[in-house]
């Protein structure tokens, strides 16, 4: 390949190969030089890296590495038009939010940490494995970090429309990018993509508490069969199906047993909501404590984030620094109730 420029040793980006412009047109790759020389403008004058302007458009940082260097194998002008938009919102200036900090990336926090752990166990052995933790314990915003970042793990999210046996294979199909219209021959060609000899495969079911019995069921025969991980992550009623069906005792024994962790209680949740406040680069003491009080309520992690987004915005708008009463305000606002 031709080095096409360089910038700072993050920016340095390869021209596309004959076969990137073979897959995806003409007209559609010199639409992507466009873009990437806007995008790289941007980089440079804000002095951000590539995950970071990845994570700011809102595209995977797998996704956006591959198209930033020209070899992106999806659909060009989904991701095309995905950046487009973002660089035309920070254009016109259409949104204030643009000008907000951003939520911190992934922490390695106390119970972040172990999260990432128990994934990592579940790829390598490969196993099955459930994080059941409460609302707001950073669970999904771990799991999204080590799908993005780790190669042949994947992420799917169920939803109360997807939770049966048909839903879930729909949803991992989509996810796995299987083409296979066959309903007889959709799992086999699902377990094929699961399946990586010696390397080690993830697949991780977020809200997995919205799963039937049937579906975790077949999460299993995954596990048995084509020796990928799988780990369900939800909060604690994850799998409590097999618990009450009591006329399912055989398949509920096939399921429960196969089980190599249960990691089902956060390790320092105190820790971990400082260490968050600290990312967020807040240090005033009487904001501390506030925000530390939160910690205590259910969703925790997840209600200092959008509280402190929200508060932000407030103090932008008014043209003052945050404080304590914007963090007042905001959680007044949210109406959430009062904190001790």
């Amino acid at each position: 390949m031709n080095k096409l420029l360089s910038t700072t040793p993050d920016w340095t980006v390869n021209s596309p190969t004959p076969a990137f412009v073979e897959k995806h047109g003409a007209a559609e790759v010199e639409r992507w030089r466009k873009l990437l020389v806007r995008v790289i403008d941007v980089a440079r004058e804000r002095e951000w890296s590539k995950a970071e302007v990845g994570r700011r458009a809102g595209v995977k940082e797998a996704t956006f590495s591959q198209w930033s260097n020209g070899n992106y194998p999806g659909t060009l002008r989904n991701v095309n038009d995905s950046i487009s938009n973002w660089l035309d919102v920070l254009d016109e200036g259409a949104s204030i939010a643009t000008g907000l900090p951003v939520s911190p990336t992934f922490l390695r926090t106390a119970t972040g940490s172990e999260i990432f752990n128990v994934l990592l166990t579940s790829q390598i052995l490969p196993g099955f494995t459930m994080i059941v933790l409460p609302s707001g314990t950073g669970k999904t915003f771990a799991a999204r970090h080590f799908a993005a970042t780790r190669p042949h793990a994947w992420l799917a999210t169920i939803s109360p429309q997807s939770k049966t046996l048909h839903g879930l294979l729909v949803e991992l199909a989509a996810e796995l990018d299987v083409q296979e219209h066959n309903p007889a021959r959709l799992v086999r060609a699902i377990g094929r993509k699961l399946q990586r000899i010696g390397e080690g495969s993830l697949l991780i079911v977020d809200e997995a508490q919205n799963l039937v019995p049937d579906a975790i069921n077949q999460l299993r025969h995954f596990v048995d069969i084509y020796r990928c991980g799988v780990a369900l992550v939800g909060n604690e009623t994850t799998a409590a199906g097999f618990l009450k069906d009591r006329a399912s005792i055989n398949s509920r024994a096939q399921v429960l047993t196969r089980f190599d962790r249960r990691l089902a209680m956060e390790l320092d949740p105190a820790g971990d909501a400082l260490m968050l406040i600290e990312a967020w680069g807040v240090d005033d003491p009487d904001c501390v404590k506030f925000l530390s009080g939160i910690a205590t309520r259910p969703g925790a992690l997840r209600n200092i984030d959008r509280t402190l987004r929200a508060a932000h915005l407030l103090a932008l708008g008014s043209g003052q620094d945050l404080g304590l009463k914007h963090l007042t305000a905001t959680w007044r606002n949210r109406d959430l109730g009062e904190l001790a």
